[in-house]
């Protein structure tokens, strides 16, 4: 060591490892802060967009209603076309399975009328555990052993319920539980979705039947 030079002290050593571990600390949490609001905002950019994407789903189906009353597996036509809430409560119960709707609608894309089938398709939509689900089949009528195709669009749903608009009554809008709903005929006009979920909490959503 040159005259004039001299080194650290060890107090003087100490405090400086002391300052870099606290900046090398701070480093590392804004780091790990930025990893997880990145992971966050993904979270969240996914669960809005599969919101969008279940209510354009909703949204189009909805729209294309079509008047075709479908049969049952043993060959009995059910009692209206388009089925919702109590409406569905003559079908056997499944576990876990909660039916919130079932109708028929209009195109269904089959080009050059390659595939066996209408260009009609049979709609269910589903509360399944904690999912809530769009279901089809490849025919219309409810044959035996037909196989289903299930749709997740809403995930983490904790209730759901379903109204169909019956008129109004002393000027408020007046929705049922069921559908046909006493008196109604053909589907209704709009449909109701009250929905619970983690992530948005509680969320109403409207859409008109054909229009």
């Amino acid at each position: 060591m040159r005259k004039g030079q001299q080194g650290l002290t060890l107090p003087e050593l100490l405090i400086a490892l002391l300052i870099f571990a606290m900046i090398s600390g701070a480093s590392v949490y804004a780091l790990r802060l930025t990893v997880e609001g990145r992971s966050q905002l993904e979270e969240s950019d996914k669960a809005i967009r599969d919101m969008q994407i279940a209510r354009l789903v909703l949204k189009q189906d909805l729209a294309q209603v079509a008047p075709r009353v479908v049969r049952d597996e043993f060959g009995f036509a059910y009692p209206a076309a388009f089925l919702g809430g109590d409406g569905l409560s003559f079908r056997k119960p499944v576990d876990g399975e909660q039916a919130l709707m079932a109708f028929v609608r209009r195109g269904w894309a089959n080009p050059d009328d390659k595939a066996p089938r209408s260009t009609l398709q049979a709609v269910e939509y589903l509360l399944i555990g904690d999912r809530l689900v769009r279901r089809v089949r490849p025919y219309l009528d409810d044959a035996r052993g037909q196989p289903r195709s299930d749709r997740t669009l809403i995930a983490g749903v904790s209730s759901v319920s379903v109204g169909f608009y019956a008129g109004e009554v002393g000027g408020r809008l007046n929705w049922a539980e069921l559908w046909p709903a006493p008196g109604g005929e053909g589907p209704p006009d709009a449909v109701r979705l009250l929905l619970t979920t983690e992530r948005f909490g509680e969320l109403e959503q409207l859409f008109w039947v054909n229009g």
